[in-house]
């Protein structure tokens, strides 16, 4: 069953299913309301439902999985698909989800066309991952959905690696131990860092990382994986 607006829209979505209905990974089609157009078993499978019923026509609330019980899941999920709209870019997620899911996965979301190069929705795929290891790294919590694209250009990736170390806790001697540089050096580092984001404290700047997404973002110096089909 797949719910659309028009028979273009319709014939689109079509064309690509009966392909997808055949593989073993998991695919999806998204609305831009979070409505699911489109799933296959595996998808299903994924998030421990036994029919695509139970996916297709609902919304990510509707849908009867722990893994659309997380309400910051939810939102960071439908926030990826606006930004998918506006810049007409691909994404990539890690997601991690223990409570959820057996396994976390990368999800890659492009998005889908009709013939009349409008956007209908969002296609994702998505691959079980056999290793995943960013744990030497970790001493906080960190979001069910991490972006695997730098959010944007306002800092480097090493700032971003930076960043990242300095939201899970860090000292600037422990960072600096891990990317190889003084503590001095991490310092200064910081403090261009605080002057970009126009603060003065590390609270705030946690909450500007927060309010721009970069909380999320998992820098690849730090993601060692390997995927599988199941």
């Amino acid at each position: 069953m797949i719910i659309t607006e028009n028979t273009d829209n319709e014939r689109v979505l079509s064309n690509i299913t009966r392909s997808l209905d055949l593989l073993p990974d998991p695919y999806a089609v998204r609305g831009y309301d979070s409505r699911h157009l489109y799933a296959n078993l595996a998808m299903a499978k994924l998030v421990g439902l036994r029919k695509v019923g139970d996916i297709i026509d609902r919304l990510d609330y509707e849908i009867p999985s722990l893994l659309y019980e997380d309400e910051d899941s939810l939102k960071a999920w439908r926030l990826q698909d606006q930004r998918i709209s506006e810049t007409r870019k691909p994404l990539a997620m890690l997601e991690v989800h223990p409570d959820a899911v057996n396994s976390p996965y990368i999800i890659r979301k492009v998005p889908l066309y009709n013939s009349n190069n409008e956007i209908i929705g969002v296609f994702c795929s998505m691959k079980y991952l056999e290793v995943f290891s960013p744990n030497d790294f970790v001493r906080g919590k960190l979001p069910g959905s991490l972006l695997l694209n730098r959010p944007d250009k306002s800092f480097s990736e090493r700032e971003y690696e930076i960043i990242f170390l300095k939201l899970q806790g860090m000292t600037s001697k422990s960072i600096g131990n891990i990317l190889c540089l003084s503590p001095r050096t991490i310092e200064h580092a910081l403090e261009r860092l605080y002057n970009k984001a126009g603060v003065n404290h590390i609270e705030d700047f946690i909450s500007f990382c927060e309010q721009h997404d970069f909380h999320r973002y998992l820098p690849h110096k730090f993601l060692q994986i390997r995927t599988f089909r199941i």
